[in-house]
């Protein structure tokens, strides 16, 4: 049976959600995830499936537009990229074009999509923002966070050292309030590599659905800054990975991710599940 299918035919519900999640974590992973988690992408599973995105707080700042209110009032809102516009239906696309560059546009209800625009001579394509509307990422991903978001395109800053590199992403991954480490995406329009660190900014030697790079990347000035503000932003969660962008002098915080690759992207060496899902155990048994 296909994964559409299953999409159709499988209830909204907490039980269909989690007969759909053991589908594509099969599909994608080769396996079926373990019922008393010790892997690392078996206790994202447990979190998607077992009610994590009915809370409030989580639903609320899984939209893009609003994190940017719950980030402003833990860390101040120098720390949030600044919103140039909000399109809250497609008829306003039919007169939409950027009126400040660099910038980048995506949606708020969405994971994945992104468009930057550079060049005050062009405009984003209209079509294809016009089926940014018509996302549902609850039905493709069944993550219950997702379900009652309502579609709209934001259009921010583009924050970037020269104003024209695309930065890298640094991506903290924390467990009920600490930082475990880090995750550093490069090219992501390219050539898309990603590399793995602790918190020592040693290199973990694993790969994350993506190669890593062939080099280490240095360490980020911020990094103790970063952790910081993924600690504070990281308190009432069980699990969430703050999503940042920072230069020799900057950082801002883009979003928070709460069950990264939906609990599906595979690591190597097979034994990284192991060694990362420790984390989780580690805070289990404080």
């Amino acid at each position: 049976m296909s994964e559409a299918v299953l999409r159709r035919i499988l209830p909204k519900t907490l039980w269909g959600d989690r007969l759909f999640g053991l589908y594509r974590f099969r599909k994608r992973l080769g396996r079926f995830p373990e019922r008393r988690p010790t892997g690392f992408n078996d206790h994202l599973f447990a979190l998607k499936t077992g009610g994590l995105g009915y809370d409030p707080l989580i639903q609320l700042v899984t939209d893009k537009e609003h994190a940017k209110l719950y980030i402003s009032s833990v860390l101040g809102s120098e720390y949030t990229i600044e919103t140039y516009r909000v399109l809250r239906g497609p008829e306003e696309l039919e007169t939409f074009v950027p009126d400040r560059f660099p910038c980048v546009v995506k949606p708020t209800h969405s994971s994945g999509q992104a468009a930057i625009c550079t060049d005050p001579s062009g405009v984003p394509d209209r079509d294809e923002l016009r089926r940014w509307f018509e996302i549902r990422y609850y039905r493709r991903s069944r993550e219950h966070n997702y379900r009652h978001l309502i579609p709209k395109i934001i259009v921010e800053e583009f924050f970037s050292e020269d104003g024209h590199t695309v930065p890298d992403d640094y991506k903290v991954f924390c467990v009920r309030g600490v930082p475990k480490f880090v995750q550093v995406d490069s090219d992501r329009f390219t050539g898309h590599t990603r590399n793995l660190y602790d918190l020592s900014w040693a290199r973990i030697p694993a790969t994350l659905l993506y190669p890593g790079r062939d080099s280490d990347d240095p360490r980020p000035a911020l990094l103790d800054d970063m952790l910081r503000a993924a600690r504070r932003l990281s308190a009432p969660f069980p699990f969430v990975r703050v999503d940042l962008y920072a230069t020799e002098r900057e950082m801002r915080v883009g979003e928070l991710t709460f069950v990264p690759g939906s609990a599906g992207e595979p690591l190597n060496p097979p034994e990284a599940e192991f060694a990362l899902g420790a984390h989780f155990r580690d805070e289990d048994e404080r």
